[in-house]
């Protein structure tokens, strides 16, 4: 406009543009243009199919998750998955999603959101890629090897002289062999159990197993993934770093632990069965593990189990359904909603009246938007920590319901947040403020039952984390089959300091059948992830409601800051990258770390200390001496 003067510095500076040179700035103008319009419809075409994908997912959920609630089965909601009528046809349906998202180029994609989108896309057909080696090789690997410690076809103990009744019947693992485990002192007992199981499964264990592992790393090149990917559903490698990291804190701790276990065990069963220096024996290790919280466990000398409650009193005068609602009754106390009618009516199965098993396990099935809980009609206290464990889930899925279907996945952080909220529904001073517990319970008491959750705890850590690199390292072919039965026992004697109770033939496969527990959801290593990080926010939530009294005895119920943390972070999913989804708890968030753990143990580490001095332990562990072919 006539109004606005050329700056006369600019303007002398400013020369004529030779004709030919204009037309060729135009051209190249012309050409900028199309290729941003090229791109923006390219991003517009992704944007497009990325939506209508995520509305797809909600169908196929919504069918399945209908068809799982309404079968009439007493098996629980994976063993339903598998049968169901229309899975074939969804799997091709995700399938199809893999594939199409998989034809976009996304180096041309200009928008971060549509290019993290189409990545998470392109994993949507995961194992349903393989096409019908899914349901004829896959399913049925996957189901054997549920079935390993569940077939009754052990020959009991002396052909069943211990058993009730002078029983020679078949035993399977779980729950027959267990119950022996949680109760016997007969190391020799332990050690057959531990051998027969094994020995009798190694053949189909590794058949099984093996088919698992090369399924995932065919789909994964089918996918064009890295196959890490694939299992883990986030960058495996900075995860393994991560847990790599929580292990080296967690060391000293361990070893002090291990020393004591290793000393008490000797004392048993003398030299002839314990090293004193040496590994500790995995069926001893086992039995340690498992009898903790029973009475002559290995604390009886210094903190016999009668100093402590029965915790199933506790919740005797509740049934099945109020145990439930308890457990929901803590979150909507964070200023959580209560769950709806509907949820109650339809997406929370009632156990079978008739027949009531008390060896019922709570059973859910996370089909975001839609969760669907299978309860127990069996009262105990360790059902009530279950369930309070499984909300997490149900209120995992609300929050981030709004979501697009690919960020639903949310790094697994769920089992995080049910074990802090389990740290704090199992406390003391919760159990009092609930009025569940009658008493308070004196310091000794207090110190008898975080020594057995450490045991319970520290002891394991380790085991998830050796698992975890065993299935990493078959995965990348770092190991195979031929090889991993040795490489497993030196990685547990590095990071656990176990042995083998006896030199292991070529062909053994030693896993324990926790192993192969929903081995298909990287089950150990969202063990690791959630008793970790779930000491990390637990310390965090008791710092927001101002907690002034010991970690480990610290109830964070009724805390609305913790409230709204939780909301932040569950609304995210996996919209965010892992570190910056956990900083909505963790604001100063550095990865995985066992500082939080350490701290709420304090008390046992200090007694710990004090007793491997004096009874001049030695810390660490010399080479086993078995070998493993």
């Amino acid at each position: 406009p006539s109004s606005v003067r050329a700056d006369p510095v600019l303007s002398a500076k400013v020369k004529p543009i030779p004709e030919e040179m204009g037309l060729l700035l135009l051209l190249v103008l012309i050409a900028g243009i199309g290729c941003a319009t090229a791109a923006a419809n390219i991003d517009l075409e992704a944007k497009t199919f990325v939506n209508q994908s995520s509305d797809r997912y909600y169908r196929f959920y919504n069918e399945i998750a209908a068809e799982t609630y309404s079968a009439n089965n007493e098996e629980d909601f994976d063993a339903l998955f598998s049968k169901l009528n229309n899975v074939k046809r969804i799997a091709e349906e995700l399938v199809s999603i893999s594939r199409q998202a998989a034809t976009y180029d996304l180096d041309r994609i200009r928008s971060p959101q549509t290019k993290m989108a189409l990545q998470e896309l392109r994993t949507a057909g995961d194992l349903f890629v393989l096409g019908d080696d899914y349901f004829s090789s896959v399913q049925m690997n996957l189901a054997a090897l549920q079935t390993l410690s569940t077939d009754k076809d052990i020959e009991p103990y002396l052909g069943g002289a211990n058993m009730p009744n002078e029983d020679d019947s078949p035993l399977a693992y779980f729950p027959d062999i267990q119950k022996i485990v949680q109760s016997s002192k007969d190391a020799d007992e332990l050690k057959y159990y531990w051998e027969a199981w094994r020995d009798k499964n190694q053949l189909w264990a590794s058949l099984n197993f093996y088919t698992i592992v090369q399924s995932y790393q065919r789909a994964a090149k089918i996918l064009e993934v890295p196959v890490h990917k694939l299992w883990y559903r986030y960058d495996s490698q900075e995860m393994l770093q991560q847990m790599e990291q929580a292990m080296t804190e967690l060391r000293p701790a361990y070893q002090q632990l291990h020393a004591f276990v290793r000393q008490e065990l000797h004392k048993k069963y003398g030299s002839d069965v314990v090293n004193l220096n040496g590994p500790i024996p995995d069926h001893l290790f086992q039995q340690v593990l498992e009898q903790a919280w029973a009475s002559g466990s290995i604390l009886e000398d210094y903190y016999p189990r009668a100093q402590l409650p029965e915790f199933d009193e506790y919740v005797s005068h509740l049934t099945a359904k109020t145990m439930v609602n308890e457990s929901e009754n803590f979150y909507t106390s964070l200023g959580f909603e209560p769950l709806s009618a509907e949820f109650h009516k339809n997406q929370l199965k009632e156990p079978n009246q008739d027949s009531p098993n008390d060896d019922c396990r709570p059973s859910i099935f996370d089909l975001t938007p839609h969760v669907y809980l299978m309860y127990c009609e069996k009262v105990s206290f360790r059902k009530l920590m279950q369930y309070h464990s499984h909300m997490a889930r149900v209120y995992y899925a609300q929050q981030k319901s709004h979501l697009p279907s690919y960020y639903f996945k949310a790094y697994n952080l769920e089992f995080a947040v049910g074990e802090a909220v389990v740290l704090s529904a199992s406390s003391p001073a919760h159990l009092t403020g609930r009025r569940l517990a009658k008493e308070v319970l004196s310091e000794t008491a207090l110190m008898s039952r975080l020594f057995r959750m450490a045991i319970h705890t520290i002891l394991s850590i380790p085991l998830y984390y050796v698992h975890t690199k065993v299935m990493h390292d078959l995965l990348n072919d770092t190991v195979d089959m031929d090889t991993v039965n040795k490489h497993y026992w030196r990685l547990m004697e590095q990071h656990a300091g176990i042995e083998a109770p006896s030199d292991r033939s070529e062909g053994a496969i030693d896993f324990p059948y926790k192993f192969y527990v929903n081995i298909d959801q990287s089950f150990q290593t969202q063990k690791f992830i959630s008793e970790v990080l779930g000491y990390q926010f637990y310390r965090e939530f008791c710092k927001k409601s101002y907690n002034r009294g010991p970690l480990h005895n610290c109830d964070f119920y009724g805390s609305l800051a913790v409230g709204n943390d939780l909301k932040a972070m569950m609304s995210l999913g996996s919209t965010k990258p892992w570190k910056q989804v956990v900083g909505k708890i963790l604001p100063n968030n550095t990865g995985l770390s066992s500082l939080a753990l350490l701290e709420y143990y304090q008390p046992v580490l200090d007694w710990l200390n004090k007793y491997n001095k004096d009874a001049n332990s030695k810390i660490g562990w010399t080479a086993s001496k078995k070998k493993i072919v």
